[in-house]
């Protein structure tokens, strides 16, 4: 099979989204780490659970697009560390719920104006003009690849339409 066509796409738009991302996450796991003791993809379920407390963890990970297994070993870390509680779900019993410790509610107030800081870097030298494209762009990026794994989650995204369904 022969790869497709390339077209007039701006250079390495690909190649530099992801490095972009991978850089960012980097530099936001060491800050984190070293500022307030926890990684940014612990920061961000702690932002989720500092709202939504009581969650099942197959929310935490719908809304963090973690598979089974990434989302089982990340609140296994939480846990050890003493951010969360995992409790049986009293109206099903295969399903976990989620609570934050006061550790962990700490740490996640304590990480919320860092991640100002950090939105304000990454704006910093763009008009309102600009970011409106910026966030078009990676809005567009995420509704058009975000495709939910269907080994775990009730409801996924068909690349053909934008509508959840049931599987």
């Amino acid at each position: 099979m022969e790869p497709p066509e390339p077209s007039k796409s701006p250079p390495q738009l690909f190649f530099r989204l992801n490095l972009a991302q991978r850089t960012l996450m980097k530099w936001v796991d060491r800050e984190m780490l070293g500022k307030v003791g926890g990684t940014a993809t612990q920061i961000a379920a702690l932002f989720y659970l500092l709202e939504n407390n009581g969650c099942l963890l197959v929310d935490l990970s719908r809304e963090l697009l973690q598979n089974k297994s990434a989302i089982t070993t990340l609140v296994e870390r939480m846990e050890k560390n003493h951010l969360l509680c995992k409790v049986p779900s009293p109206t099903d019993k295969r399903a976990s719920q989620l609570f934050l410790t006061a550790r962990g509610k700490e740490m996640g107030q304590m990480a919320l104006p860092f991640v100002t800081v950090y939105n304000d870097a990454l704006s910093a030298g763009f008009n309102e003009k600009e970011l409106s494209v910026i966030m078009r762009f990676l809005d567009k990026v995420i509704g058009k690849f975000e495709i939910l794994p269907e080994n775990y989650f009730k409801t996924m995204v068909h690349p053909s339409s934008d509508q959840r369904s049931k599987d």
